[in-house]
């Protein structure tokens, strides 16, 4: 019968609640561990942390007459020197140096012994190598910096290459040419490689008109020069007279416009009545070999003066010292 039908009262079903517990708390157990250990290997000081590379810019000079060899560094990060390896290939043979070498001296922007620990910017270490390796003799010297803590060659750089004596002027002759715009013809490159020999270039200026003498320098594989030399120094030279006030050396390089020189006058003078010596420091603009064989170098006037007042311009010698 109805009325006598037995209830059951509505309770949980905790079976297999224990075992349910037991796997939530293993896995929470091994989420920890891994965040523990994922802490302790990629927190600073861990050993899965990159050490920091440096960016630092260095300039080397080298007198190999002396087996000397200078690293200045010009600016960037600070570099321990603790961490500092110096690598000097010498026509295939490797010499190292550290900075606890006898042969190593660090000097601080003042030309002093530095006084800490750090390779900062102004600061210059001199290396004199005699002790393990000769320069003076050597046909090439390549120096990798190397930062030891990063493992890292923060720079390599082309010391020397020994490709022959260079002559101290390069000119026009005999590899390039001279332009003369307002003739619409080209002049003998030689008649401006030698100072004060009586050939140079004349050149009328006539009234408002633009007008210039164009000079190159051509190909100089002749003299050993090869591509990947980087120039630590160039230097234009150029004699020349003028009689007018307005002419002015312009230098375009690679079609890079804008590079402009004055020709000064001497002094309390308007015009220059002889001829008058000048270096231009064109450093800046020519890296190597390619840029050199690239550059055109223009003497120019638009002159104000009238015809009748026979303005002229020579030129006796143009040319460019290189060093690397």
């Amino acid at each position: 019968m109805e009325g006598n039908k037995k209830r059951k009262k509505l309770t949980p079903d905790c079976r297999a609640v224990s075992e349910i517990i037991g796997a939530v708390l293993m896995i929470s157990i091994v989420v920890l561990a891994f965040s523990a250990i994922s802490l302790a290997v990629f927190s600073e000081g861990g050993a899965m942390d990159p050490p920091h590379t440096p960016h630092t810019n260095l300039q080397e000079n080298i007198d190999t007459s002396k087996d000397k060899v200078q690293i200045f560094h010009s600016g960037g990060d600070e570099i321990d020197l603790k961490y500092i390896k110096i690598i000097l290939d010498v026509d295939g043979q490797q010499v190292e140096f550290d900075m606890s070498d006898p042969g190593v001296e660090v000097y601080d922007s003042n030309g002093t012994n530095s006084s800490d620990d750090i390779f900062t910017l102004g600061d210059c270490i001199v290396i004199d190598t005699n002790s393990k390796v000769n320069l003076e003799d050597a046909d090439a010297i390549d120096l990798y910096f190397v930062h030891t803590a990063s493992s890292q060659v923060i720079q390599k750089t082309t010391l020397w290459r020994d490709f022959g004596d260079l002559p101290d002027w390069i000119t026009p002759y005999p590899y390039g040419s001279v332009y003369d715009s307002f003739e619409d013809d080209w002049w003998d490159p030689e008649i401006v490689n030698q100072i004060g020999d009586g050939h140079f270039t004349e050149n009328d200026f006539p009234q408002d008109e633009y007008i210039y003498e164009s000079f190159t320098f051509g190909s100089l594989e002749e003299l050993g020069i090869s591509e990947d030399i980087s120039f630590s120094k160039v230097i234009l030279k150029i004699v020349y007279r003028i009689h007018d006030q307005s002419a002015k050396l312009e230098l375009g390089i690679n079609n890079v416009p804008g590079i402009v020189f004055e020709l000064p006058k001497k002094e309390n003078e308007s015009i220059t009545s002889e001829f008058v010596e000048k270096e231009f420091d064109i450093t800046p603009y020519i890296t190597n070999a390619t840029d050199l064989e690239d550059i055109e170098i223009n003497i120019s006037t638009t002159p104000n003066a009238a015809n009748e007042s026979d303005k002229e311009g020579w030129i006796d010698f143009i040319g460019i010292h290189l060093e690397y």
